[in-house]
């Protein structure tokens, strides 16, 4: 089976984004195996499709049919750079994207190596301090619920030793909670330093420590808005580089979300799937 594909680096957030038709059902299976160690080999992977609104550009279907702010920025860029757009120029694309209503605004500007991408993104149904258990411990934690995926908020520093299996621990522990299909993100957070580890869960998918998370930016954005009570621009260290949330704040409302940072086209091409 061949595949045409390309791969993207939104801060290194590794995306491969199909451009050959698959169905809608064979989408997960596939993109598991193009994803692996032994092929492509990426965190994640999104189906370019028409879209049913004829004011998108494109529609973006992702592998598991979630939302994902990094995916659309790099769908975003393939299209500017198949535009032609020079350096210096920017340029918006509407996009419709699983695991959203209505259209994505994308806003991508062409930079002498790369672009740089800032993406709409959806609002929280809701953020809550919940009680979590694990091992015996009983812990207070902010989660931010969007559809299809909740982000819950782990102070880096919490658990002193052993931190990334407890953190795997509690994801598929903590996850189990979540409607099926629904993902997962533990956001290993340092307030001061502004630093942020996530890790993303899709129960029989996949478990990975991201590079970059454009939804858990997100997440961290409204997180600090709804806790400060005011609107917030943060720059955020993550294991690839930074991204940028800004969130905005009105009578315990967050009424607009954004995340922004540095794509890269890496790779085009082909993938040969036996079977």
């Amino acid at each position: 089976m061949e595949i045409e594909f390309i791969k993207t680096s939104p801060t290194q957030n590794m995306t491969v984004l199909v451009k050959t038709p698959v169905p809608r059902e064979k989408q997960l299976a596939l993109a598991e195996r193009l994803i692996a160690y032994d092929s492509v080999y990426a965190e994640q992977a999104g189906y370019i499709e028409e879209p049913e609104n004829p004011q998108a550009a494109k529609h973006l279907q992702m592998m598991a049919g979630e939302f994902c702010g990094n995916a659309s920025l790099s769908l975003a860029a393939w299209l500017a750079q198949k535009d032609g757009l020079a350096a210096g120029e920017t340029r918006e694309y509407l996009l419709e994207v699983s695991g959203t209503e209505g259209l994505v605004p994308c806003e991508i500007t062409r930079e002498e190596c790369g672009f740089f991408g800032k993406a709409k993104m959806p609002l929280p149904e809701r953020i809550e301090e919940r009680t979590f258990r694990m091992e015996g411990e009983e812990l207070r934690l902010i989660a931010v619920v969007f559809e299809g995926i909740t982000h819950v908020i782990v102070p880096a520093g919490l658990w002193k030793e052993d931190t990334e299996r407890k953190a795997e621990t509690a994801a598929r522990l903590w996850a189990e909670e979540l409607p099926d299909g629904a993902a997962f993100g533990l956001l290993l957070l340092d307030e001061n330093e502004h630093m942020l580890r996530p890790l993303v869960y899709l129960k029989g998918v996949s478990m990975i420590w991201e590079r970059g998370c454009g939804s858990g930016t997100a997440a961290v954005g409204a997180y600090l808005a709804w806790k400060n009570r005011k609107a917030v621009s943060v720059e955020l260290q993550q294991p690839g580089g930074k991204m940028r949330a800004e969130a905005g704040y009105q009578d315990g409302v967050i009424p607009a979300l954004y995340i922004a940072g540095h794509v890269s086209i890496v790779a085009e091409g082909i993938a040969f799937l036996e079977g």
